[in-house]
Formats: structure tokens, C-alpha cells, sequence
């Protein structure tokens, strides 16, 4: 019953937040407003900081070690979404982790179109092994677009003289923005929150004007992803962007990335975040593969 209700609010509230016909400036206020009062779980600090000169809000556990961190990258289609938005999922993890996790508040199109997020998730990284935390020792983890920048940070690390990470995690991740999208083939749309719509709308305002073929060469699950971390992916059954999730699996394993895969059926995008056990159940599971990965060199 838990399940069913969540499943009807969050659909009520994400219509809200939304609407037919998305204005940006308007959603953000209005997810603003339905997240004042997001809370992280006790024994987890939350405060704000720079990291790399861009503003992240940081979620510490009492017990965190110093030399290990978790860099997360909230969801939102790359025009939406507040490191406040992913509080509670990001303060879960913290708190399942007993890590310390930093939320990048990356900039957003389409003020700021593509490439500004994936800049801003490499000088966040950069400023962490500068800090002197060994790569070894983080994680990125991002859900829904977030998923999707921190598979571009990997991408981007390949030509760079800083280590990739132990591990990413992707939650529900944003993988394909072209039109061979799952969220795209008319398939009956029982999720709580995404519409092929908004998606449209959304990878317009991050790649505008740019054509199929180069939003092709900018989709994680079309390039060539040999060499980068380890990833645990988890996605849900019902979510629009599912059918990407499992051929991004099989993509992984044509190019030899280590993917763990755990697909929840019949629930919906990033239901992660809900109050709802079997949400605590997928987090405490994400966590122990992450935790798992960077303290093996301890």
C-alpha cells in the first residue's frame, strides 16, 4: 500500500512541477518550493562549500574517514534540478556509506548547454584528488541525468592525467538523448514522473539545435567506453528510460567495463528517494557495492 500511494504522489507532484508545457524558470520554482523542507537523515551534517571554486552542499556522517569521498551528481534532465532536490537520497547514501558525499551544483541549460555540466563534474573531481583524497577512495554516483555526466566524467578521464574513480554508481540513468531513446518507442508510460515529453524538452534545452548524429556521438550508450571504472547500475521496471539501462549493460559488456545491474520491477524513476522499504532496500544495496569498491585498497 506504501508503495501504491508513493507512486500516486509523486506522479501528482511531478505533473505538478512539470506541467504540459515545461517553462524552466518556472519549474525551478516550483521544485524549490516542494523541496524547502528536504531533510538529510540523522548523523548527517549538511552544509555548504566550494569545491573546484563551484558551489556543493556536503552531507558528512559523524564517523566519515577523511580520505574518502563520494561525489554525487543530482538528476533533472541537465536543465533542472538542486543539490537540496537530491538531499535525501544523497544523505541516505551518505548515511549507508558512513561516507562523505558532496553534491555538485552544476550549471544548467539551457543557460548553459553542453558542455558546462560535464566542465563543472571534472573540476569537482579534480579538486577532490587535489584535496588529496586518492582516487581510489571516491565514488561518483548520479542519478537520471546525473547517471548519464557521471559516465561523461569517466569518458573525459581517458585523456587525462588524473585516475579514474574507484566506482561510478547510476541510478535510473539519463544514457541515450536521441530518438532511439526506450523513453521514445511508445511504450504504455506507467511511470510516476517522466514523460517522453519532458524528456524531448529537456535534452533540447542541453544539446540545442544539435543534430541526431551528434547527439548520437554525446549519448554514453552509443560511444566507446573500454578503459573507465567499474559501474553498478540500478534501474526500475517501469521507468521510461529502463530499456536503456539494459542495453547499456550489454554495451558495457561488449567493451569489458565490470557492470553490476539490478533492475527493481514495477517501480519508477529514481524512486530511490521515497520513504518506501524497498527504496531503503536499493540504497543500503548501492551503498554496500560502492563501499565495497573503495575500501578494497584499505
Amino acid at each position: 500500500m506504501d508503495t501504491l500511494l508513493w507512486r500516486f504522489l509523486t506522479r501528482v507532484v511531478s505533473r505538478w512541477w512539470f506541467g504540459p508545457a515545461p517553462d524552466w524558470p518556472t519549474v525551478r520554482a516550483r521544485i524549490d518550493a516542494g523541496t524547502t523542507y528536504a531533510r538529510a537523515p540523522r548523523g548527517v551534517a549538511v552544509r555548504t562549500g566550494r569545491l573546484g571554486g563551484l558551489p556543493v552542499e556536503v552531507l558528512k556522517p559523524r564517523a566519515a574517514p577523511p580520505d574518502a569521498a563520494v561525489l554525487y551528481l543530482h538528476g533533472g534532465g541537465y536543465a533542472l534540478g538542486t543539490p537540496r532536490m537530491a538531499r535525501t537520497l544523497a544523505g541516505a547514501l551518505a548515511a549507508a556509506m558512513d561516507t562523505t558525499v558532496h553534491v555538485l551544483d552544476y550549471r544548467l541549460a539551457p543557460e548553459h548547454p553542453y558542455p558546462a555540466a560535464i566542465e563543472d563534474t571534472v573540476a569537482a573531481y579534480r579538486a577532490l584528488v587535489d584535496a588529496g583524497i586518492p582516487a581510489d577512495r571516491i565514488a561518483v554516483v548520479g542519478d537520471s541525468a546525473g547517471g548519464g555526466l557521471a559516465l561523461d566524467l569517466a569518458l573525459q578521464l581517458r585523456g587525462d592525467p588524473l585516475p579514474q574513480p574507484a566506482m561510478l554508481g547510476l541510478i535510473c540513468p539519463m544514457l541515450d538523448l536521441t530518438s532511439n531513446s526506450s523513453a521514445f518507442q511508445g511504450i504504455t508510460n506507467r511511470d510516476a514522473v517522466l514523460t517522453p515529453s519532458l524528456l524531448a524538452g529537456l535534452i533540447d534545452a542541453y544539446l540545442p539545435g544539435v543534430p541526431e548524429s551528434e547527439r548520437r556521438d554525446r549519448s554514453p550508450l552509443y560511444r566507446d567506453i573500454a578503459g573507465i571504472a567499474p559501474i553498478v547500475m540500478h534501474s526500475a521496471g517501469d521507468d521510461l528510460l529502463s530499456g536503456d539501462a539494459r542495453r547499456f549493460a550489454a554495451h558495457a559488456a561488449e567493451f569489458g567495463v565490470p557492470l553490476r545491474h539490478r533492475e527493481f520491477r514495477g517501480l519508477w524513476h529514481v524512486f530511490h528517494s521515497m520513504p518506501i522499504g524497498v527504496a531503503e532496500a536499493a540504497v543500503e544495496d548501492l551503498a554496500a557495492a560502492l563501499s565495497e569498491c573503495i575500501n578494497s585498497t584499505r
